[in-house]
């Protein structure tokens, strides 16, 4: 069967198609938000007469579960497989591996993988969450740091005050820019777009840095998710960009799977 890699996160669903060829280019690509109509957008995808293989990794039940019965009641020859835990080969010292986020495991795996099997790693993946983890130069999965993304805060400075208003919907890939040329808003809106950005900016690098003191080897870091892209250019160059990482990831564990 062709795969079809998934990835289900809390504000959207990452959706790409295997190319027919032996290439790791992507047929097609597809991105729903919240509201999306399942119908409608899968089924500009290039079906054919193909059944596909889908390699799931979700952190959103309710999404995953509409994307199943969709699978379900349309595509009844396809198989669509959740990653699991168990599915992930990546050694972990934790409390609880059934747990943690599936993203987390997949993109850790993938970074891994794209680092030739060489720790240590760190991951930073910046979406309604920002995650950073560590992969110590064993190769082992030793867990990290979780806090709010940039559109999260935008919502909560709008949720618990009475008068600042509601940027969730005003931030586009232009603003950062001006963002970052100064530290002082000059208007309400302009200082929470900088207050959210560059808190963002700075605690990312920090916990970066902190964790890079934890071997004496010299760390590789990957930067992931869509609040990545807004914050590019103020973060280290020499760090790995790779926007569909957990994407990646969930081909390269799909292949495994679909040859059982």
């Amino acid at each position: 069967m062709r795969l079809i890699a998934v990835d289900i996160g809390n504000s959207s669903i990452k959706i790409a198609v295997d190319s027919s060829d032996m290439t790791d280019s992507w047929q097609t690509t597809l991105t729903l938000n919240a509201e999306a109509s399942l119908s409608q957008e899968l089924s500009s995808l290039p079906f054919q007469n193909e059944s596909f293989f889908w390699s799931v990794s979700s952190v959103h039940q309710q999404k995953e579960s509409r994307l199943m019965e969709w699978v379900k009641q349309h595509r009844p020859n396809d198989h669509f497989r959740l990653i699991e835990e168990n599915d992930v080969a990546l050694p972990s010292d934790i409390q609880s591996r059934s747990l943690l986020g599936r993203d987390r495991l997949v993109s850790a795996w993938m970074a891994l993988q794209l680092n030739q099997t060489q720790g240590p790693v760190i991951i930073v993946d910046a979406g309604t969450a920002v995650t950073i983890d560590w992969v110590d130069p064993q190769g082992i999965f030793q867990g990290g740091v979780i806090f709010p993304g940039a559109e999260s805060n935008f919502k909560r400075l709008n949720a618990f005050t009475d008068a600042l208003p509601d940027l969730e919907m005003h931030t586009d890939d232009s603003l950062p820019s001006q963002v970052f040329e100064s530290v002082i808003g000059k208007s309400t809106a302009d200082a929470i777009r900088k207050g959210v950005y560059h808190s963002q900016k700075y605690a990312i690098q920090e916990i970066v840095d902190q964790m890079s003191k934890l071997s004496t080897e010299t760390a590789t870091t990957f930067a992931t998710g869509g609040g990545i892209k807004n914050m590019a250019e103020q973060l280290n160059q020499s760090w790995r960009y790779v926007p569909d990482l957990v994407l990646q990831g969930a081909r390269a564990i799909g292949k495994k799977l679909n040859c059982v």
